[in-house]
């Protein structure tokens, strides 16, 4: 069984894959003040019942990285990855700084392109709401990066003095009648149609269609709303367990 960790800001998300398909999926909450010790205590308690033989892990945290990987040395039984620019993915990266790229948004395209092929654009969800795009010729080349739902939300209400904390759902109506769902639709709704435009203004700058794919952690809140987007929420996760294929005994 292979562990797939993604280290986010917000989360640490994980899944167990097996015989090539997710068996497990658990999240731990992102905490930089942990040790490897406090972390290995975690995961331990979620993989008590499964035989660990190789991991990999994406981060986003530089901070965390080598925390995590060392609180999996004693639960792993094979090697560790950290996804870096040192593995094989087989994905051109075309843009101004290659080094630049995040591990999840590289361990995204993969995913993405093992399951729908490319060009493509993938609208990542997350802490920051990512949209990617891997060209026509297999190409990573350009990233849109903004707020996120709850920062957009964080933002709105430390600006403004009479908006409160709402729940981040989308409400029954576009045109709110009070105060939250008022916020509500501007937050969710906001990103969805943000999301579908910025997909129809990239493909007319490119010249051609993209496959869509949805992901992230505030994907599942609009995927009804957003336009020919396909949803898939362990993309991250996939992509991972397709570059640990790539890399196992090289």
């Amino acid at each position: 069984m292979i562990l797939c960790v993604d280290v986010g800001n917000t989360n640490i998300k994980c899944g167990i894959y097996y015989e090539n398909k997710l068996q497990s999926f658990f999240v731990i909450d992102t905490n930089k003040e942990r040790s490897s010790f406090q972390y290995k205590v975690l995961f331990e308690q979620f993989l008590k019942d499964f035989k660990i033989t190789g991991a990999i892990i994406s981060s986003v945290v530089p901070l965390l990285t080598n925390i995590i990987k060392n609180s999996l040395i004693n639960i792993v039984e094979g090697e560790i990855f950290i996804l870096n620019r040192n593995l094989k993915t087989k994905l051109p990266i075309k843009i101004d700084n290659p080094n630049e790229l995040g591990a999840d948004l590289l361990a995204g395209s993969i995913g993405a392109i093992n399951k729908y092929s490319y060009p493509l654009i993938v609208a990542d969800l997350g802490t920051a709401t990512k949209l990617y795009v891997v060209s026509k010729e297999g190409a990573f080349i350009g990233c849109v990066i903004t707020a996120g739902m709850d920062a957009s939300l964080k933002a709105l209400i430390n600006k403004t003095s009479q908006l409160m904390e709402v729940s981040i759902e989308a409400p029954q109506h576009i045109l709110g009648k009070n105060t939250k769902t008022s916020m509500q639709s501007g937050i969710v709704y906001g990103q969805a149609y943000m999301i579908s435009e910025f997909a129809r203004r990239i493909e007319k700058e490119l010249g051609y269609s993209l496959n869509r794919v949805l992901t992230g952690g505030f994907s599942s809140i609009i995927k009804n709303e957003v336009i020919c987007f396909n949803f898939e929420p362990y993309l991250v996760l996939d992509g991972l367990f397709n570059i640990y294929q790539m890399n196992i005994g090289r």
